[in-house]
């Protein structure tokens, strides 16, 4: 059937013809755009569908997402936003008090820095509230753990405990448990914690498309694990996953991947493999980032979670049978590091045009800018971090924040970027990702956080859309409105070009339309 989507303010995205009025569908894909007029004559017979004089985006991709957990994790506390450890306390009181003795109390989202002072919680508040309950619950960077005695005892950790990996298991200056786990060591933890059945998983997901799509989102770059890739394959399957999803498995999947002859861009437009995650460093919040000088007023470099002799030889093999690499790095030294490893590559394999990606990449040298550009890394970054990072970033690194999440200098370098949200760690919400691109503020101050470094509204929308494209392959058929690619795109409550940039992140999705098709109505 082809479809005519007439009366909109289409934004195509094509810098020959940014607007239009017209859309012609079939078979999922664009046939012909223009105005009103010309479509009507051209397609006579089409169904005609009217967007009203709404404002129309192509849709966006959100290009490094933790989406299932996301789903999963809609039945969890919440501690996102909270500037006490004592509000804190309160929403995990409530949520004891609903909940079975034995059961597991799962969270995420606090965060120390927004605290006054600023100071890691322990063990000793949780178990204030309960001694029947485990607790997990996750900082908002998902690289430290709170748990309570139970949870400790439950996974076998006490003084005595020893942790040779790439994390910590904290204590105080008594040698006392404090409560706090960091990295590498939370898997002590989670290992013995119950885990979602693949049926529950796929359930959980095919019930939640539609925090993608009223968040602006018909596609998503996701970084999880091996249960999660099958929950999404299991969807695919039934013909009921309606979401565009490009997925990276964790490095230690490599030599399945390989055995099984399978590359980056295996899959179709719903379901596509994207390559390996693999971790460099931690997080700002956790003063876990790898480090070129160490932390403001310390003698602390951050966590090398993987040394450059290893990244080497992922990176190189990867290559070899054709699969990308997206890899985490936010200190200095990581980035370095990371594109030490692209460029390495680059020079054995000059031929093979993967699509190698640096992961946040939140803090660079300067030295280190133009790097991206030359060697064809995309800086995969989260705009929607800086409302909440910029004290933590002035209070851990000093004036080095300058170069933290610097957009306008790689983009004049003639970089890539992709912009995403890292959700569930913040929302996935593009209107508020695009706001904090754009205006570089806190959330409750007007200040401009390094006002250089602001991206413009159609540079953030190419992010959005191209640049997400570019990151996973997929340009030749996403990315702008135009003939010959999907027809994604998204009807808006108003016109984000000419509201004042404040007001962008009341944006509201009207209509979500996948491949032709409406997937989603407010």
């Amino acid at each position: 059937m082809i479809k005519l989507f007439y009366n909109g303010k289409i934004y195509t995205g094509e810098k020959s013809q940014p607007f239009c009025e017209a859309i012609v569908v079939s078979g999922g894909t664009i046939v012909a755009t223009g105005t009103n007029e010309e479509m009507r004559s051209a397609f006579p017979f089409a169904q005609r569908i009217s967007l009203d004089g709404k404002p129309v985006l192509p849709a966006f991709t959100d290009s490094h997402t933790h989406f299932l957990s996301h789903c999963l994790q809609q039945a969890q506390i919440d501690l996102s936003g909270l500037t006490s450890v004592e509000a804190c306390l309160n929403v995990i009181r409530q949520k004891v008090a609903t909940t079975p003795e034995g059961a597991w109390i799962k969270g995420k989202g606090w965060n120390q820095n927004l605290w006054s002072p600023a100071h890691y919680p322990t063990k000793e508040q949780l178990d204030s509230i309960t001694r029947q309950h485990p607790i997990a619950l996750d900082a908002r960077d998902f690289h430290s753990l709170w748990v309570n005695s139970l949870a400790l005892a439950q996974a076998g950790i006490n003084e005595q405990t020893v942790f040779s990996g790439a994390g910590e298991i904290c204590k105080n200056e008594n040698g006392q448990l404090t409560g706090i786990i960091k990295e590498d060591a939370r898997t002590l933890v989670w290992k013995i914690m119950p885990e979602d059945t693949a049926a529950q998983r796929a359930e959980v997901l095919r019930n939640s498309q539609t925090l993608a799509y009223k968040n602006g989102l018909a596609g998503v770059h996701c970084m999880e694990t091996m249960p999660d890739f099958e929950a999404y394959q299991s969807l695919h399957r039934d013909r009921a996953l309606q979401l565009r999803v490009c997925f990276y498995l964790p490095i230690r999947y490599l030599d399945t991947m390989v055995e099984s002859k399978i590359k980056s861009g295996f899959g179709d437009a719903y379901f596509r493999f994207g390559g390996m995650k693999i971790f460099m460093d931690g997080t700002l919040g956790s003063q876990t980032a790898h480090m070129l000088e160490p932390f403001e007023n310390s003698e602390n470099y951050g966590t090398e979670i993987t040394t450059q002799d290893a990244l080497d030889a992922y990176v190189l093999r990867a290559a070899e049978y054709d699969i990308a690499c997206a890899i985490h790095a936010i200190g200095d030294r990581a980035n370095r590091k990371v594109l030490n490893a692209f460029e390495k590559t680059q020079g054995l394999f000059p031929d093979k045009k993967l699509r190698q990606r640096i992961e946040h990449a939140q803090i660079i040298h300067p030295d280190d800018i133009q790097r991206f550009a030359r060697s064809g890394t995309i800086a995969s970054m989260q705009a929607i971090h800086i409302p909440e990072d910029i004290d933590a970033a002035n209070r851990y690194w000093g004036a080095r924040a300058r170069w933290v999440y610097p957009f306008r200098s790689l983009l004049q370098s003639g970089a890539t970027i992709a912009l995403g949200s890292d959700v569930p760690i913040e929302t996935c919400n593009v209107f508020e990702g695009m706001t904090a691109a754009l205006c570089r503020t806190r959330r409750t101050s007007d200040e401009v956080w390094y006002p250089e470094e602001r991206m413009t509204r159609e540079e953030i929308i190419y992010a959005y859309t191209v640049g997400a494209a570019l990151a996973s392959g997929e340009e030749h058929i996403k990315g702008t409105l135009s003939p010959g690619k999907l027809a994604d795109f998204m009807v808006l409550s108003q016109d984000i070009f000419s509201v004042q940039p404040e007001k962008i992140a009341g944006t509201k999705v009207q209509s979500m339309v996948i491949g032709g098709n409406v997937v989603y109505e407010s």
